[in-house]
């Protein structure tokens, strides 16, 4: 969808990203505080998750959550909000006509949260069973264990449950004070705003928030590789599951994460790709996951999913041997072709909606305050070489990177250390 973006700084240290969709009939919102968990007080980390719960309930308007709650969506607008290790986001969606509605609703609720002891009370046993629920997903709980013996600041899900206790409301209101400032947000508004941003900027200005000091900073994460195959056993998992994560010695540049991009494409992303689609063939798995993330410092790159014991060790030798193969420079300019047709149609299929397009800025603008350089997106696919999806596959395998590897499930039926033999021997 055609857009422009006009980056916006306020006289109370806030800082956004208007973006104007003419041809939309919704807008979106999306109010980002470097607010995460990773602040939060020894021992007590969904601090800032149970605060994100509370923020959108009973505020100084409304005395009840459920009172907001049926005021902000009685027009079927959507509203939420998620807090992750570094940030905390308010986001909400609604009609176009409801646009100031809306957004002075999103802004009451961040600036005057009551943090009632009943609500406070019922949101510590939600985020209870939310864990609970997240703990099911074994794939991001094995995430979360080797995120943490690598260093970085990631808790399991098992462990979180125990400190929830722990957490008081008092906490949950120095923590709001700590991190709810002006200079601390990053505002996105997305959708057919050109005639509203006056409105948008005066609303977001006067939000009573304190005006006083900086963007809090990230942490430093020292990652480093774990020495051991990390195992953990479930009798009642069948199958096992698997991640293997490397970290790559620096933050990716936009022209590597094209590379990168073009690599994933060639050979996870589709039914005929080196990797999943001769897996695929092979009957050796049903699906395979990938992507890469990021800290202050580092992009991660990983891959994983669920394999059946007696099939772990031919997939694991399959993902080694197709991706050293690539980065020995064996990428023809007819796979480069092909990667490059398959990243420009994806990259127009999924900017579709105004939600989507706003999330495709929000990234790189909450870390660095970059602006995605979104127009140009097609060019840069198209600059992609071969020589530059090998030196990808490089960056992934790159000798003395921090690596780990992790299993859960039925461990017991698996040659653990066999497995991490075949992976050590892929870096170069």
């Amino acid at each position: 969808m055609r857009h422009t973006v006009e980056l916006v700084e306020l006289a109370n240290g806030a800082k956004g990203l208007l973006i104007d969709v003419p041809d939309a009939s919704v807008v979106a919102f999306d109010f980002n505080f470097r607010a995460g968990d990773y602040l939060a007080p020894a021992g007590k980390w969904d601090t800032a998750h149970v605060m994100e719960h509370l923020v959108l309930g009973a505020n100084a308007r409304y005395k009840k959550s459920r009172d907001y709650s049926r005021e902000f969506s009685k027009n079927g607008a959507y509203n939420n909000a998620s807090t992750g290790t570094y940030h905390m986001s308010y986001v909400a969606e609604c009609a176009e006509f409801e646009t100031e509605r809306i957004l002075d609703l999103l802004c009451l609720a961040i600036e005057a949260p009551l943090f009632l002891e009943e609500e406070f009370t019922a949101e510590v046993a939600n985020v209870r069973e939310e864990l609970k629920s997240r703990r099911n997903n074994h794939m991001h709980e094995l995430s979360l264990v080797a995120g943490k013996a690598m260093g970085m600041l990631d808790l399991p899900y098992t462990e979180r449950e125990k400190q929830l206790d722990a957490i008081t409301i008092q906490d949950v209101q120095a923590h709001y004070k700590q991190t709810h400032t002006a200079p601390n947000l990053r505002f996105f508004a997305a959708g057919a705003i050109a005639q509203r941003k006056q409105e948008i900027m005066k609303r977001i200005e006067a939000m009573v928030l304190p005006t006083a000091g900086t963007r809090i900073a990230l942490p430093k994460e020292i990652i480093t590789s774990v020495p051991s195959t990390i195992l953990v056993p479930d009798t009642a998992v069948e199958n096992v599951y698997y991640r293997w994560e490397t970290a790559i010695d620096h933050v990716l540049t936009d022209k590597e994460h094209y590379d990168v991009d073009a690599l994933q494409g060639t050979l996870l992303s589709t039914m005929h790709s080196r990797i999943f689609g001769t897996a695929r063939e092979q009957g050796l798995v049903y699906g395979i996951g990938y992507d890469t993330y990021r800290t202050r410092d580092n992009h991660l790159w990983w891959i994983g999913g669920q394999v059946l014991p007696e099939n772990a060790e031919p997939l694991f030798k399959l993902i080694t041997k197709e991706l050293q193969s690539v980065a020995n420079g064996h990428f023809s300019e007819e796979e480069m072709l092909e990667a490059q047709a398959y990243a420009l149609g994806n990259f127009q299929r999924g900017y579709q909606t105004v939600g989507a397009i706003l999330d495709s800025y929000t990234d790189s603008f909450v870390f660095d305050e970059k602006i995605e350089d979104f127009k140009n997106i097609p060019r840069h696919i198209r600059e992609v070489t071969a020589k530059d999806v090998i030196a990808a596959a490089g960056l992934c395998l790159q000798k003395d990177s921090p690596w780990s590897l992790a299993f859960y499930g039925a461990t017991t039926e698996i040659d653990a250390e066999n497995l991490r033999h075949i992976v050590n021997g892929s870096y170069r």
